[in-house]
């Protein structure tokens, strides 16, 4: 009997409720970057829409894809394909009006690397919108950084644009020699073509991360690498001056950013930055840049880990963070939405989820408006031995009383039928909505050790405890799997 098997029949039925599904993926990492944009809402007189960026990995097939939510997030469907091609790809997103922007390239776990490939460049899209179909449909994708090398490789491209209307996309470059570079390209003809600029870092030595964001009438890059040593930078422009001209390299704060990438940062509208970022320490620490510097850190969490990671949502001047925590027994993981003070201080909070296996990676988006719920994705892994996917939460800004949307999951048929759909226009999905699954339940937070989940779901006793003994040994290897198979 295999692993997965054994572990499926001892785990079954120990969890008391499940986490609703939305969208079906091959790994619960399928939202890195964390610092990217998964997920954008557009506004339209019909009513607004979420659209997210989705990797799922191979999972029938599938790579790299767009889906659409018209009810706050209750229920999803297939848009259409962004890049089927690849199991690696990410994308970073913008909404521009109506029409959503992005760009994406490629992401590998840590435990892989990014290794050359001329196949591993970085390509710009438009998503255009459709009144009359009611309908994103994408356009041909252009290639902004071509690696020409089987030695080189781009990855980790990132969006932003600025007050002017120019498209600036920013993406990593693994040197022959295995250094990397921070590159940058610019557009000045709505993203028809892309003219690369000189590099804005060079020797880092190893894999990098950071952000790139327009802060109103500047724009910043800022960056960390998986060094564990390295300081954060950061160079910005002003979008007056000459498309060449940079400001020197300066220090962000002497303390790196896990990985670079493990952060979410978002323009506080005045011109400066909110940002939630992950030390090597593996803590969430918050900083403020006021446009001139970055303020002093402010522990957001403690106890942290490997998986633990943030994303920001700001609404008017407030701001809200989003983040997954592990459980005391280490069995789990629980998910949470809460405040920011004005300092970055964690304020009110709210426990969305208690999760038995993996739960991280979550996605929300960048701005919201006032009155809307906030809302976020989360990548579960259950011990269950359900099925994987991005699983969907909304929760009250005003009271931080959240509760799970129920959404549907997509049946084999349908999906089918979707991608019949996109086969057939070229690229866009068809209108059917996920089916509900049998049972979807509800979010277990108040059940957070696995003896209670178990009594509550009818195993009790002897049975119960051997039970929990088993499932311990088995989630610590599970755990210890994952961290090798899923470090970004």
């Amino acid at each position: 009997m295999g692993w997965a098997v054994l572990t499926g029949l001892l785990l079954t039925g120990m969890t008391a409720a499940t986490p609703p599904s939305a969208i079906p993926v091959r790994g619960g990492n399928a939202l890195t970057l964390p610092a990217h944009r998964h997920i954008v809402r557009v506004s339209r007189s019909e009513g607004s829409v979420l659209l997210s960026a989705v990797q799922q990995g191979g999972l029938d097939g599938h790579g790299l894809r767009m889906f659409r939510s018209d009810n706050g997030g209750g229920t999803w469907k297939l848009e259409g394909v962004i890049h089927d091609g690849s199991t690696y790809d990410r994308a970073d997103l913008i909404a521009v009006g109506q029409d959503v922007a992005l760009v994406y390239a490629v992401e590998t776990p840590d435990s892989t690397g990014i290794s050359g490939s001329t196949s591993r460049d970085v390509y710009f899209q438009w998503w255009r919108y459709s009144a009359s179909k009611g309908r994103w449909s994408p356009q041909s994708p252009v290639r902004v950084f071509d690696s020409t090398s089987s030695s080189t490789a781009y990855y980790r491209a990132e969006l932003a644009r600025d007050s002017k209307g120019r498209l600036w996309v920013q993406a990593f470059f693994r040197e022959k020699d295995a250094s990397n570079t921070l590159s940058i390209a610019v557009s000045s003809d709505g993203g028809s073509t892309f003219r690369e600029q000189s590099a804005l870092a060079r020797d880092i030595p190893k894999r990098g991360g950071g952000r790139l964001v327009s802060l109103g009438s500047r724009l910043m890059v800022l960056w960390s690498s998986h060094d564990g040593h390295d300081s954060t930078r950061y160079r910005i422009r002003d979008d007056s001056a000459s498309l060449s001209t940079w400001s020197s390299t300066r220090t962000a704060f002497s303390d790196g950013i896990y990985h670079g990438a493990a952060l979410s940062a978002v323009a506080d509208g005045k011109g400066g930055l909110h940002l939630v970022y992950k030390d090597n320490s593996e803590r969430l620490i918050y900083r403020h840049f006021n446009g001139s510097a970055f303020g002093s850190a402010v522990r957001v969490l403690d106890d942290g880990d490997w998986a633990t990671q943030p994303a920001l949502t700001r609404v008017g001047s407030a701001v809200y963070l989003f983040y997954n925590q592990p459980r005391s027994d280490g069995s789990g993981y629980r998910l949470w939405a809460r405040a920011l003070s004005s300092s970055g201080k964690p304020g009110a909070g709210k426990e969305l989820a208690s999760v038995s296996g993996f739960a991280g990676y979550p996605a929300a988006p960048e701005v919201l408006p006032s009155g809307v719920p906030l809302v976020c994705f989360f990548g579960i892994e259950p011990s269950s031995g359900s099925s994987i996917r991005l699983s969907f939460f909304s929760t009250s800004a005003s009271s931080l009383k959240s509760q799970a949307v129920a959404a549907k999951e997509a049946s084999q048929s349908q999906f089918q039928e979707d991608d019949r759909r996109v086969a057939a226009t070229g690229g866009s999905g068809g209108p059917s909505s996920f089916d509900p699954p049998q049972d979807v339940g509800t979010v277990g937070s108040a059940l957070t050790g696995p003896s209670q989940q178990a009594m509550a779901a009818g195993c009790g006793g002897a049975s119960a405890m051997l039970a929990v003994g088993v499932t311990f040994l088995l989630m610590e290897w599970g755990r210890r799997r994952r961290t090798r198979v899923l470090r970004f």
